[in-house]
């Protein structure tokens, strides 16, 4: 077993050590770096994609090469990173994205406040508090990163979304009647991807220079 444990661990090393220092460094030093100054439309759009694969490839590559780390040590230790971009849905980024995280504030900050709620009957519906549940946990894990006025918008920003696409899978028919199509699957994910790198870019701070 500890081979096993041994050669996933080198393979994870291996994969978090390319993600930082290759595929990370790429994107530092020759898309970031040498984007223009000048705030426009176009440059701030092409900071947004660039930030955003850096910080993936960065954060994911730390992680993985942790978690091989901890195998090759005999501990076995989950993925915190899960291709989030290709991610259907907000809901399933935060599934994918950080998972550590993601999942410590769902277990201890989401469900308690939720439940809490429910208990004590704060609101008589229950998406009413899941909803605002979800607004007070992503708020919280921004102002979790910082107090900066950044990190709190985008906690915020998550918090609204993940609503909003709560409630429209609920409720459209349409989307139930194409939610499982490939093309529109593909589409879902596009529309996720730029979401998320959205919110990245409040998480910079760029937005508010």
């Amino acid at each position: 077993e500890y081979i096993e444990n041994l050669r996933r661990g080198i393979y994870k090393l291996g994969k978090g050590a390319f993600f930082k220092f290759f595929l990370g460094a790429i994107v530092s030093n020759y898309w970031m770096a040498k984007i223009p100054t000048d705030r426009n439309f176009i440059n701030i759009l092409n900071y947004m994609y660039a930030y955003s694969f850096y910080l993936y490839f960065d954060f994911a590559g730390y992680s993985f090469m942790a978690v091989g780390t901890s195998y090759i040590f005999g501990i076995k230790t989950p993925d915190n990173f899960n291709i989030p971009y290709l991610s259907h849905d907000i809901k399933e980024f935060w599934n994918r994205w950080h998972m550590s995280l993601s999942f410590w504030f769902r277990d201890f900050i989401y469900t308690r406040i939720v439940m809490s709620f429910i208990k004590n009957k704060v609101f008589k519906n229950k998406y009413t508090a899941s909803y605002i549940g979800f607004i007070i946990t992503m708020f919280t894990m921004g102002a979790w990163h910082g107090t900066q006025r950044h990190y709190l918008v985008y906690g915020l920003y998550h918090g609204i979304l993940i609503c909003f696409t709560d409630y429209f899978e609920r409720k459209s028919k349409w989307y139930k009647s194409v939610k499982n199509n490939e093309k529109w699957d593909t589409v879902f994910t596009f529309v996720t991807f730029n979401l998320v790198c959205f919110g990245f870019l409040i998480f910079s701070g760029k937005l508010f220079i």
